[in-house]
């Protein structure tokens, strides 16, 4: 029987689920109850399921977010919840839901795509580059000590309430995310049903969220969302503090949640996944050799409207350049282009010439580049961009921006 595509409705809820569970080696239950709290939130316009007969053996989904650039703020496609059976797995059933969620975004006037990868060897085919990496932290408590320089608010960690977080975050989320490339706009509906869902129900031994708050003479500053678990072998405390997610308007803020989270009492063990690769932590560490880090991709980015992404972002330096972009998977980001950085702006225009580029690259490459997290020469040096050395060195200055990209939203 053929394979069937069609957009999934509510009724296909139960099936969408079930399909989650099994595609990521997840407990049944454990989905239900996410997908329990996120089901308000699902655009079924933008989900698309692939069927044998009446079976859901396919899907894909799509969440409206804004992605920040550097400088800038562009609409992008959140895909999320990508998965074929392992009985229907190697009949272009995954190549068809994307070609088709691809066509879709860009029919919707979206000029980027993101995700983030289950395996990293599966989505640059389809032209999504690495755009953003993150670390994992952990260190022992017993090594948290932090440089003299180290800056020490006397006060300002208070625990506050969910209703406060409610009030007071969302607002210092969106002003953190409009410095930081990579970071997703979230909506009321996302901070109450995902970030501080009131219904929480911790797993792993973990506590349930615990939320604290920095704050200095102008307000809130910053926050910090952590667990805990307890553990107390041969009676000596032995506990791991988690953090879920730190973010802070400046250096003071974040020095002052990372000296709070590193001081909590019966720890032995503190964990911080998916940090910012420029994250301060190891330069307040006296003994940063302590924290160990485990690098890791993070957000992967696919162009759709090449101009308008590159239109969409600030730009370090003054230069013109001519790009050949190469787009295997589809019509949607190659050509030839000229950029033109000027005043911190850009303009690009689409080019109908055969003379040689200054650079050529794939959509993937030029996706890699977007938010400032690789330069050109290093694409270049791997034999993922072609140009002369100049181009390359204009390109890096190009791109280059103050912050790293980060995406602190896994979805």
């Amino acid at each position: 029987m053929a394979i069937a595509f069609r957009t999934l409705t509510e009724a296909d809820f139960d099936d969408w689920v079930a399909a989650n569970a099994r595609g990521f080696l997840e407990n049944p239950a454990r989905t239900a109850d996410w997908s329990a709290r996120a089901r308000p939130l699902v655009e079924f316009d933008r989900a698309i399921g692939a069927f044998d007969g009446d079976e859901l053996v396919g899907q894909t989904v799509a969440i409206t977010f804004r992605m920040s650039m550097p400088g800038g703020d562009l609409p992008t496609a959140g895909v999320t919840s990508v998965t074929v059976s392992p009985t229907h797995r190697r009949r272009g059933i995954l190549t068809e839901l994307m070609r088709r969620q691809l066509a879709d975004v860009r029919e919707r006037g979206e000029p980027l795509a993101a995700l983030w990868a289950s395996e990293s060897v599966i989505y640059g085919r389809f032209g999504y580059g690495l755009a953003a990496q993150a670390h994992d932290f952990r260190l022992d408590r017993r090594y948290a000590a932090f440089t003299p320089g180290a800056p020490d608010p006397a006060a300002g960690v208070r625990f506050v309430t969910r209703e406060a977080a409610l009030e007071r975050w969302p607002a210092l989320h969106e002003r953190v995310r409009r410095t930081r490339p990579g970071m997703m706009s979230r909506d009321s509906g996302y901070w109450s049903r995902i970030v501080l869902h009131e219904k929480e129900k911790p797993d792993d031994g973990f506590s349930a969220s615990q939320l604290v708050e920095y704050t200095d003479a102008d307000g809130p500053a910053g926050y910090a969302i952590y667990a805990v678990k307890a553990a107390w072998p041969g009676a000596l405390p032995a506990g791991t503090l988690r953090v879920r997610e730190l973010t802070a308007l400046d250096g003071p803020a974040e020095a002052a949640l990372w000296r709070y989270l590193c001081g909590v009492d019966l720890i032995e063990t503190i964990e911080a996944p998916d940090r910012p690769p420029d994250d301060p932590l190891p330069w307040l560490l006296a003994d940063p050799r302590r924290l160990r880090r485990n690098p890791h991709d993070s957000l992967w980015v696919r162009l759709l409207d090449a101009p308008r992404a590159l239109e969409g972002r600030a730009y370090a330096a003054e230069g013109r350049l001519t790009l050949d972009v190469r787009d295997p998977f589809g019509p949607w980001a190659e050509g030839r282009f000229e950029l033109t950085a000027e005043g911190g702006g850009a303009t690009c225009r689409t080019l109908a010439t055969s003379a040689a580029p200054d650079l050529a690259l794939g959509a993937d490459a030029l996706a890699a580049i977007l938010l400032g997290g690789v330069s050109c020469s290093t694409l270049a040096r791997a034999g993922r961009a072609e140009g002369s050395p100049e181009a390359q060195r204009l390109a890096d200055a190009l791109f280059a921006w103050h912050a790293a990209p980060w995406c602190v939203d896994e979805f």
